[in-house]
C-alpha cells in the first residue's frame, strides 16, 4: 500500500472529526430522549399511582355511601314505625272509649302529636330533595327578623318547656329580604336540634344581633356537644344515620341540611362550633341586611295603628278539611267563611270581601286553578290574596298554581303556625313591587 499524502491524511482526519461530532450529537440526542423516556415513565407511574389512589378513594366513598344508605333506610323505617304504633293504638282506644271522654281526648292528642311528627319527617325529606335539585322558590318579602325570631321561639315553647330558654333580641327592627316561612323553619330546626341534644333543665340561648352588613343569629345550648369528626359533616344530609338506633334521639339528620340549604338560598351562611363532648354547641346564622326600607311590627300598620281582624274565605269540598282549617284560623282570631265549591266561593267572595282565600286545587267541577283564574279576571276580586291547598307538593303542581294566580302553596296537613305565617307574610310589603291590598 502506498503512503497517504499529508493532504489525504488531513482530509481523513477532518472526516473522522466531523463523524465524531455527529456521533456526539446523536449520543446527546439519545441521552435526551432516554431522559425524556425516564421522565415520562416517572410521570406515568405517578399518574398511574394517583389514578389508583383516586379509584381506591372512589370505591371507599361508594362503599361509605352504600353504608350510609343502608343505615338511613334502617333509621327511616324506625322513624316511621315510631309514630305509626301509637297512632294505631290510639285508634283502637277511640273505637272502645266513650266519645268526648278523657281516654278519647288523650288518644286524639297522641294522634295529633304523631301526625305532626310524620308531617315534619316527610317535609324534611321533600325539602332536602328540592334544595338539592334547585326546586325551592323563596317567597321573599321585606320583614323584621326580630319578629320572626320572637314568634318562632314562642311557637316552640311547648317543645322547649323542659329547658331554660334565654332570648336576647335588639329593641330595633332588623330588616331582611327573605321568606318568613322558610326563615322560621331555619330557626325552628335549630331550636329543635338544641332541645334534642340538651338534657332537661339545660340552657338554650337565642341571641340576635346586627353588624354593619349582616344579621347574626346564634342558637347555643349546654347539651351533649359535637366531636370534631362530626362537625366536618354536620350539615350533610343523613348525618344522624351515623348513630345507631339505640343512640338516636329522633330525626334523620335532615334538619341541619335543610337549614344550610335555606340559609344559602337567602345569600347567608351557617356554621357550627363545639368544644367537644358534653361542652354544648353553638350554631351561627348570618344573613345580609335589607336597608331599602323599614318594616312595621306585627299587628300594626306602617303608621303604628292596630290592624283590623282579617277575613279568610275557605273554598274546600272536603268537609273535614274545611272544618279543620276553619277552627285553626278562628283560633288565630280570623273571620272565616267556608264555600263547598268554586262557584259558591266566587259568590261568597263578592259578599264577604275576604283578604285571603284558601282554595283546594282538587275541587270537583270547577277546580282550584279555574277558581284562581276567575278571581284574577274579576275587577272586584283581582287583588285578593290566593293560597292553594293540596295534599301533593309536586313542583309542576306548584308551578301550575302560580301561573293560575295563586301566590302561595300550602301542603296539607299543615301546622297552625305554618298557615298563620303564610297569611302574615302576604301582608308584608313586597320588596320589589307586586300584589298588595290597600288598607291595614
Amino acid at each position: 500500500m502506498g503512503t497517504k499524502s499529508p493532504k489525504d491524511v488531513n482530509a481523513e482526519n477532518q472526516r473522522l472529526s466531523a463523524e465524531n461530532v455527529e456521533l456526539r450529537l446523536r449520543l446527546q440526542e439519545a441521552e435526551q430522549a432516554l431522559e425524556a423516556i425516564r421522565t415520562g415513565l416517572a410521570e406515568y407511574s405517578a399518574e398511574h399511582k394517583h389514578t389508583e389512589e383516586a379509584l381506591r378513594e372512589a370505591n371507599l366513598q361508594l362503599a361509605e355511601a352504600d353504608r350510609h344508605k343502608n343505615e338511613f333506610l334502617g333509621l327511616l323505617s324506625h322513624e316511621l314505625r315510631n309514630p305509626l304504633t301509637p297512632i294505631r293504638n290510639s285508634i283502637y282506644i277511640l273505637e272502645k272509649a266513650t266519645p268526648g271522654g278523657p281516654q278519647a281526648r288523650r288518644a286524639l292528642a297522641v294522634i295529633d302529636r304523631q301526625m305532626s311528627h310524620l308531617t315534619q319527617l316527610v317535609d324534611d325529606l321533600l325539602d332536602v330533595t328540592r334544595i338539592s335539585r334547585g326546586k325551592i322558590r323563596l317567597q321573599r318579602a321585606r320583614l323584621d327578623l326580630v319578629e320572626v325570631v320572637r314568634r318562632t321561639v314562642e311557637d316552640h315553647r311547648a317543645f322547649l318547656e323542659h329547658h331554660e330558654v334565654v332570648l336576647e333580641l335588639p329593641d330595633d327592627a332588623i330588616s331582611i329580604d327573605g321568606d318568613p316561612t322558610r326563615l322560621g323553619q331555619v330557626i325552628g330546626n335549630l331550636l329543635i336540634n338544641a332541645a334534642k341534644f340538651t338534657p332537661e333543665k339545660g340552657k338554650i340561648s337565642v341571641v340576635l344581633a346586627r353588624t354593619s352588613d349582616s344579621a347574626v343569629l346564634e342558637v347555643a345550648d349546654t347539651g351533649l356537644g359535637i366531636d370534631p369528626d362530626t362537625l366536618k359533616r354536620l350539615f350533610q344530609p343523613f348525618a344522624q344515620a351515623e348513630r345507631s338506633l339505640s343512640q338516636s334521639r329522633g330525626g334523620m339528620g335532615l334538619g341541619l341540611a335543610v337549614v344550610k340549604g335555606l340559609v344559602e338560598l337567602h345569600g347567608g351562611a351557617v356554621s357550627a362550633h363545639s368544644d367537644g363532648s358534653d361542652q354544648g354547641a353553638r350554631f351561627t346564622v348570618r344573613l345580609p341586611l335589607d336597608e331599602k326600607g323599614s318594616v312595621a311590627r306585627e299587628g300594626q300598620n306602617a303608621n303604628g295603628t292596630h290592624a283590623r281582624k282579617r277575613k279568610v274565605l275557605i273554598i274546600e269540598d272536603n268537609v273535614d278539611a274545611a272544618t279543620r282549617l276553619r277552627e285553626t284560623l278562628e283560633r288565630w282570631d280570623r273571620e272565616v267563611e267556608v264555600a263547598r265549591s268554586g262557584p259558591e266561593g266566587l259568590d261568597k267572595a263578592h259578599l264577604f270581601d275576604p283578604d285571603f282565600v284558601l282554595c283546594a286545587l282538587g275541587l270537583r267541577g270547577m277546580d282550584g286553578y279555574d277558581v284562581a283564574r276567575a278571581f284574577r279576571a274579576d275587577e272586584q276580586l283581582k287583588d285578593v290574596h290566593l293560597v292553594a291547598t293540596s295534599n301533593s307538593v309536586l313542583p309542576e303542581e306548584i308551578e301550575r298554581a302560580a301561573q293560575a294566580g295563586f301566590e302561595r302553596h300550602l301542603s296539607e296537613p299543615s301546622s297552625v303556625e305554618a298557615i298563620e305565617e303564610i297569611l302574615r307574610a302576604m301582608l308584608r310589603p313586597p320588596s320589589g313591587g307586586g300584589r298588595s291590598r290597600s288598607g291595614p
